[in-house]
């Protein structure tokens, strides 16, 4: 009996060592909250670029109502574009392609942009949503 218990002894002695406890939850914890960070900082990225395009496409549609012709509203468009994307940090302006549409009387400015160059959006760690963004604005035509 006395050969049991210095075994049973050493065993309490361990199940009641709490050294280490916090490296092992660590290790538990960090993939899921290394998911979450990457989630959250692609996702941000995605909303970031979403955003900047839909406002690059509003001032471009806005920027083209007043040209006189629809050669002179394409060329009024595509310079609002160019000039917007000087001062985003989201696309450089080679990767966002644009479309100036006339019909019934107003302009439709479409932008379109691939983020799968984006380092957050292609790091897989995340499902993420469609890697191309397209946004698109529209702006009544004034008659003079």
């Amino acid at each position: 009996m006395r050969a049991i218990l210095p075994g049973m002894a050493r065993l309490h002695s361990l199940s009641s060592d709490r050294r280490g406890n916090a490296l092992i939850e660590f290790a538990l914890l960090s993939p899921i909250l290394i998911a979450l960070l990457m989630g959250m900082l692609g996702y941000g990225q995605y909303f970031l670029t979403a955003h900047t395009l839909q406002q690059l496409a509003n001032d471009a549609a806005r920027a083209a109502i007043v040209g006189q012709t629809q050669a002179e509203r394409t060329t009024l468009a595509r310079a609002s574009v160019a000039q917007g994307l000087t001062n985003a940090a989201v696309a450089k302006p080679g990767e966002v392609s644009s479309t100036v549409a006339e019909a019934d009387g107003r302009v439709t400015v479409t932008l379109s942009v691939d983020t799968r160059a984006l380092a957050l959006l292609r790091a897989g760690l995340v499902p993420m949503p469609d890697p191309v963004i397209e946004r698109r604005a529209v702006a009544e035509v004034a008659d003079f």
